[in-house]
């Protein structure tokens, strides 16, 4: 009689098969619901035919770049159609030796462990283990610092972004043991990247993927120019202190919410020079910033020239 139950594969079989590190495989499921797998009685996760087939697609499109997070609720033919345009286009990672993702370890045992099966990545260059007590070595030496902690504190951040500054990095990797949710959560808000356990090469090599990527979307965005200012301040000022001559107010809340916004495109640009650790970060407030003021100027041109508003 055949069993009717499909779920007859445990964490270790699909790791195996899949090429997947089982803690990652936790990490997708209790993060991004990629898979529901069964239980025994005993509590232990059994996974169905169809999860390693879902499991095995969406490994071939994270180890291409595609973020986990945008292929979790894809279907198996859908993620089918996605591998296929995937594998049409040259990959930019694979095709752009002269691109490397530069890493320098905080941890030599973790080096050791990983970097020959990491070297094998042609778009990986690892650089010179790097220490505490090393004095620092200037800007841009390497993309990403590994580290390795036992347990992660809500005090981590601002040393991770200590040491990120005197390593010379932009982006921090931390190979962790023990950490609660919160702190998880504070840290990868901040984009340090958290992978827990005994990770593997591919496991870094695929954060580091994700790494590139980030950065070349913040590049994207911060190349994008922002329209200049429209209004003065003079002139903001007096339509804030007009009367309009329809019903509401929509000029001058208008003007108000335009003067707010280009000082906070200030203040942002001056925190963006002042303090390199926070550059990325505000350079992102001060194109929001910038380009939220370009739409409402527009509208508030375009109330202007219906109301016969000039100033």
């Amino acid at each position: 009689m055949t069993d009717a139950n499909p779920y007859q594969y445990t964490i270790g079989i699909v790791a195996k098969r899949t090429q997947i590190h089982p803690e990652t495989l936790r990490v997708w499921e209790r993060r991004y619901g990629l898979i529901v797998p069964g239980r025994s009685e005993s509590g232990r996760r059994l996974y169905a035919e169809a999860d390693i087939t879902k499991l095995g697609l969406v490994k071939q499109l994270t180890d291409r770049g595609y973020p986990v997070s945008g292929l979790a609720q894809l279907s198996i033919g859908d993620l089918s159609k996605q591998l296929q345009t995937a594998l049409a286009t040259p990959s930019p990672v694979a095709h752009a030796p002269f691109e490397k993702c530069r890493l320098v370890f905080a941890s030599a045992s973790l080096r050791q462990r990983v970097a020959r099966d990491l070297l094998l990545h042609e778009d990986i260059q690892i650089m010179a283990d790097w220490h505490p007590s090393d004095p620092s070595p200037g800007p841009a030496t390497a993309d990403v610092l590994v580290l390795e902690w036992v347990a992660l504190t809500p005090d981590s951040l601002a040393q991770i972004q200590l040491d990120m500054a005197h390593a010379g990095c932009s982006t921090a990797m931390v190979v962790f043991n023990f950490g609660n949710k919160k702190t998880l959560a504070t840290l990868e808000q901040a984009g340090v990247i958290c992978l827990k356990g005994m990770v593997t090469a591919a496991d870094i090599h695929r954060a580091s993927l994700f790494v590139r990527q980030r950065a070349a979307r913040t590049s994207q965005a911060t190349e994008q120019v922002v329209a200049p200012r429209r209004f003065s301040n003079e002139q903001l000022a007096r339509v804030t202190g007009l009367t309009s001559t329809i019903a509401c107010e929509c000029p001058n809340h208008l003007a108000e919410l335009i003067s707010n916004l280009s000082a906070f495109e200030l203040y942002s640009s001056e925190c963006a020079n002042r303090d390199a650790k926070d550059a990325q970060l505000h350079q992102q407030l001060n194109q929001s910033a910038g380009k939220a003021r370009a739409i409402l100027e527009e509208s508030l041109a375009r109330l202007m020239d219906i109301e016969g508003i000039v100033v």
